[in-house]
Order: structure tokens, then C-alpha cells, then sequence
């Protein structure tokens, strides 16, 4: 059983992860997933498209989260519960969950829940160093390889990124599955403040909500940008672009992977710290916390970018070897062995 959420308000990445995950369990292992999701019918379609269960809660109050999880896991026999939600699943729910033989997995959790976890995977995030682990029985997976990303992306890895035939960079703006706090918008503003030379592609996602908003602004902009709306096709345009501004999260990671530059902008305090890690490691720029960002901040960013390009000065694609795709494969073995 998988218990994750994702919706236009909060963004898709988690669903994301997670079906990469019930994929993998799927094609290599011969094991069965089945989601328990709240909120959002979009989420829910994505899933049942993909050809998985869907547990959802009905319509009571007080909404018993316990009570709820416990007969989704009962009603499939689950043997492992994944957990990848940011709300308020008490850690005694989980406790108990787990006393019933439930394998425990908790996917990048710094709450109480990961105590109560047999197995917890982070990326090398600062925030994970900080953490108390007294009391804790299971493992602790930290580090690049356990970064959870669809496994198409093997599909373009390790081949070096690819010569562009493009008279210009390509500056690509893409914001998640649904941009709930109109990034794009803010970038398509800052990159507009701009002279230099260079193509913009606005990628959106399937739950977008602001298209007239930015129909608006597009047709008053002095630059022209093309917007599409590449679906599962993400990865070719990621994989052409020479600098990509991004709502930090799987997309990021993701970016890393095919060592493509990126600039994040940060939707909560505990992003713009995760963002440190892949800034150090050389993936990317962060410029914080969304709210606090100019959009004379956000083109001097690209501006500096697009000058250090000029002069032979950008990053290397190097540090790509980092991430190698495969996360989602590492943590489904894992997990499967633990189940046989």
C-alpha cells in the first residue's frame, strides 16, 4: 500500500515518485501496489489510468486517518506500507500499523513517522544530519542513489548531453504537475526583463491552472516564448535545454540527473534548504524562497548564466554520475527482500 497525495494545490511530485515506485514493483518484482490517497480526483485519475487500485475515504467527520489507512492496508493484505505524505499522520497510527507485521517505508520523512519506520530513504539533505534518531529499530538509507525518479530517465542516461543545433541557448521553465503558486508566471516575467539572446520554453503540467493569466501576460511580453505541454515527453525538452529554472523538487532532481544547470525557486523554508545539497554538489543555482524572489533577481540569475556560457565558463555535466536514475530500483529491491 502506498499513501501519498498530489493535487493542483500541492503539486504532483510526490505521485510521481511513488508510481515510479509502484512500477518498479510491478515490472521486476511481481508485487502488487495499490494507493490510499485523500483530496484530489486528478491524482486519483492519474493513478487508476496507470492500471492501480485507488483507496479513498469517505465523506465523514471527524475523519478517523487511522481507522481509514488500517482498512486499506486490511482490505488488500498489504505487507508493506510506503509512506510519502507531509500532513498529520500521527506516528502512533503508524506504530500501530506496523505492530501488525507491516513492512514500514518512509520516503524522505523528518517527522515522528520515521521512528516507527523499517526503512527511511533520503537524499543528502542538510535538514537529515539534524535529525534525533533515538528510539529508531530500522534503517537509514542517505545519499544520491536513493533519489526516487521515474525510471524512464534511464532511458538518457549516461549518454552525454546531446550538441544543440540551435542558434541561441535554450532557457526552459518548467514548474511541476500543477504550479500552485504561478512560477511560471513570475519567470516568464524576469526572463522578459532580458536582451541577450535565447529561446524560453514554459513547460506545463497536467493540473496548470493559470492559463489566461498567462495567455495575458505572453501577449504584452516583448519576448517571444512557446509554451507546451509535453506530458510524458518532459524529458526530451529537459535534455535540450541548456538552462532550466525550476520549482525545486523531483523535477530538480531530475535536472541533476541529465546534468542540465538549473535555477530553483523554493516553495517552502525546508526546499530552499534541501536546495543547498544540490547547489553544493553543483547542480544548480537556488535563489530561496519564492515569495522573497524579484523578477530582477530571477533574470540576473539567467543573465549570469548565459555570460559564464558565453565565455566557455558553465558548470560541466559532470557531477551528473551522482544521480544515476536507478533510485527507484534500489528502494523496490530493498523493500522486496524485506517481503520474501
Amino acid at each position: 500500500m502506498i499513501r501519498c497525495d498530489g493535487a493542483s494545490e500541492i503539486g504532483l511530485g510526490h505521485l510521481v515518485r511513488c508510481l515510479a515506485l509502484a512500477d518498479e514493483f510491478s515490472r521486476r518484482h511481481n508485487i502488487c501496489a495499490a494507493f490510499a490517497m485523500r483530496h484530489s480526483p486528478l491524482a486519483f485519475n492519474i493513478v487508476q489510468q496507470k492500471g492501480y487500485k485507488v483507496f479513498t475515504p469517505q465523506q465523514q467527520e471527524p475523519f478517523d486517518y487511522g481507522r481509514w489507512l488500517e482498512e486499506a492496508i486490511s482490505r488488500i493484505n498489504a505487507g508493506a506500507l510506503i509512506l510519502d505524505v507531509r500532513d498529520e499522520l500521527p506516528g502512533q497510527v503508524v506504530a500501530r500499523i506496523r505492530g501488525q507485521g507491516v513492512l514500514i517505508v518512509a520516503l524522505d520523512d523528518s517527522s515522528e513517522r520515521r521512528l516507527y519506520a523499517d526503512l527511511v530513504f533520503y537524499p543528502p539533505v542538510p535538514q537529515v544530519q539534524r535529525l534525533d534518531w533515538s528510539g529508531f529499530c530500522g534503517q537509514v538509507y542517505i545519499g544520491w542513489e536513493w533519489v526516487v525518479l521515474r525510471p524512464e530517465i534511464t532511458h538518457y542516461l549516461p549518454r552525454p548531453h546531446p550538441p544543440s543545433h540551435r542558434p541561441h541557448p535554450l532557457v526552459l521553465v518548467t514548474m511541476g504537475g500543477s504550479d500552485p503558486c504561478g512560477l511560471t508566471l513570475l519567470a516568464a516575467r524576469g526572463l522578459d526583463l532580458l536582451t541577450e539572446e535565447f529561446e524560453t520554453v514554459l513547460a506545463l503540467g497536467p493540473a496548470f491552472k493559470q492559463q489566461e493569466a498567462l495567455e495575458a501576460l505572453l501577449s504584452r511580453a516583448r519576448r517571444k516564448m512557446a509554451v507546451q505541454w509535453p506530458g510524458d515527453k518532459l524529458f526530451d525538452l529537459m535534455e535540450q535545454a541548456d538552462l532550466a529554472i525550476v520549482s525545486f523538487g523531483v523535477t530538480a532532481y531530475e535536472l541533476a540527473a541529465l546534468g542540465v544547470p538549473a535555477i530553483y525557486l523554493c516553495l517552502t523554508k525546508d526546499h530552499a534548504e534541501s536546495a543547498k545539497a544540490l547547489v553544493e554538489a553543483g547542480f544548480g543555482q537556488s535563489l530561496g524562497l519564492f515569495s522573497q524572489v524579484s523578477e530582477n533577481a530571477l533574470a540576473e540569475a539567467v543573465r549570469e548564466f548565459l555570460t559564464a556560457k558565453a565565455a566557455g565558463k558553465t558548470t560541466t555535466t559532470a557531477t551528473r554520475r551522482l544521480i544515476d536514475g536507478r533510485g527507484a530500483e534500489r528502494v523496490a529491491r530493498l523493500v522486496a527482500e524485506r517481503l520474501c
